[in-house]
């Protein structure tokens, strides 16, 4: 599906890797560098930290591929980096873990320069598609304007755009072995990627398709703060019923009230519980035959939330395990929220049972069909690489059973669960850089096996760039299709 997403979200990909490297003259945070042994330090805390509490270690690689993997990482820092530099580094091996909440973040104190720099980008915004890439507009009005909306770029300072995808892929973390993940995210980044990773000349040359005819073009960098979000996705529609506190809107898809369309954006902690009685009591009393249940681009959220969803649609009871191996965060100095962490193993206590095998807990949680306004007819679920964690959650286990038909492309997170429940933020004690590691493991209980892939849709959508510049949402367009010919059957 086409989309758009807040600036705030826009920033935390373009910030993944950024400071540029036109700006070595100046001292101070974003050039400083540090010794290797002081990197050596900070690193070996990264891999103790991992090996210690990381449920995703031994999942999807061995134990001994991780031992090697740091051993490696460890043994190369033999000269002095910055801190861009040293992270570089700790994001390839952190993408090794296989894990979409695991990250590598910058210091606040470097957080804090960046955000007062003003940065070249390209005036041009381009656009990844189907391992091509494509010009989507033009920030600087002034500025030629030669490229054309829906111009293919195949070299972006001599470098090919082909490969300049496939590393900035590298830096993005998924579930398993999963790229539809990397694709979504690549194409709400690239601007911020390919300038951090490959350079922000005062000068960009570009070589792009006229026809068939392979042309270049020179042109100024474009100096600015903000870089604006990517101008896609479909109008929005003053037809839906909104509930902002829940993050969740409504509409009917026809005069009729037969088919409900329900986009859930995240699952919120906030007032789902008062959206859900509304929006099901609404399907009940209109007697609604289908219900699309829209999950693109959704990032999860409150496991809480996602299993009130799941009463309302699943057929039986069905039951969800979350395991850990600490009671205790490792390392308590590098990091903060141990009481928190202490509290949710109790509330997963409280609300489930705990099952010990050896050093490791196990918190079985039973998820169950409740009857009052239970939707139990023709259910629809579209999904793309953004839906990922708690949104995967419900599509994984609305698949079991094939409850319900999907639509679009495979989730960014794998069918058999996650790494999450809670993800506190560790301190490298020398370069401040922040480590994000979840301590569960959300198991999927409806689906044992380890797969390392998402769950795949029944139909599959793919957007060429002539859909994304005319708005077209095909996913929806296909689902109504399916609709008619269920009910003409």
């Amino acid at each position: 599906m086409p989309f758009s997403r807040s600036f705030s979200l826009f920033i935390f990909f373009t910030c993944i890797l950024a400071f540029p490297l036109w700006s070595q003259h100046k001292t101070g945070v974003l050039t400083r560098k540090y010794a290797p042994q002081v990197l050596q330090n900070d690193a070996a805390l990264f891999r103790d930290v991992v090996f210690a509490m990381h449920p995703a270690v031994g999942i999807y690689k061995t134990k001994s591929f991780y031992h090697k993997l740091f051993a490696d990482y460890i043994d190369s820092l033999q000269d002095s980096l910055t801190e861009k530099e040293f992270r570089i580094k700790t994001k390839l091996v952190a993408e090794e873990i296989r894990c979409g909440h695991t990250e590598v973040i910058f210091s606040s104190e470097y957080s804090r320069a960046i955000k007062k720099e003003k940065l070249n980008y390209s005036p041009y915004v381009f656009l990844p598609v189907q391992n091509k890439v494509y010009v989507i507009a033009n920030l600087n009005k002034q500025a030629d304007s030669t490229l054309k909306k829906g111009m293919e770029i195949t070299k972006i300072n001599k470098v090919a755009v082909d490969s300049m995808q496939r590393y900035c892929k590298r830096f993005i973390s998924a579930d398993g072995f999963n790229t539809t993940s990397k694709d979504h995210y690549l194409q709400l980044g690239f601007n911020g990627y390919f300038t951090s990773l490959f350079g922000r000349p005062d000068t960009f040359e570009v070589e792009y398709k006229e026809g068939k005819i392979l042309k270049t073009l020179k042109y100024a960098a474009f100096k600015q703060k903000d870089f604006p979000p990517i101008p896609l996705g479909t109008n929005d529609d003053s037809l839906f019923t909104r509930y902002k506190r829940a993050r969740m809107r409504f509409r009917f898809l026809e005069p009729d009230h037969k088919t409900m369309l329900l986009k859930i954006e995240k699952f919120s902690r906030k007032s789902s519980d008062k959206a859900y009685r509304k929006i099901f009591r609404n399907l009940r009393k209109n007697n609604s035959e289908n219900l699309v249940l829209d999950l693109r681009n959704n990032g999860g959220g409150s496991l809480e939330n996602s299993y009130r969803l799941l009463s309302y649609l699943i057929d039986s009871s069905k039951t969800q395990t979350l395991r850990t191996s600490i009671k205790n965060y490792p390392f308590k100095k590098y990091t903060k929220g141990n009481i928190a962490f202490k509290l949710t193993r109790f509330a997963f206590f409280v609300i489930g049972k705990k099952i010990a095998k050896n050093d490791t807990d196990y918190f079985v949680y039973t998820i169950k069909p409740r009857h009052k306004n239970h939707f139990d007819k023709k259910l629809y679920v579209l999904i793309n690489g953004g839906s990922f964690s708690a949104s995967c959650l419900v599509a994984a286990y609305l698949k079991d059973g094939k409850r319900a038909t999907f639509v679009g492309e495979e989730t960014g997170g794998a069918i058999e669960g996650c790494n999450a429940g809670i993800t506190p933020y560790y301190k490298l004690p020398n370069t401040k850089i922040k480590l994000r590691v979840p301590a569960f493991r959300v198991i999927n209980d409806v689906c044992p096996a380890i797969t390392g892939h998402g769950i795949q849709a029944d139909y599959k959508i793919e957007y060429t760039i002539k859909d994304l510049l005319a708005k077209r949402d095909l996913t929806l367009l296909k689902t109504r299709e399916l609709i008619l010919l269920d009910n003409a059957r």
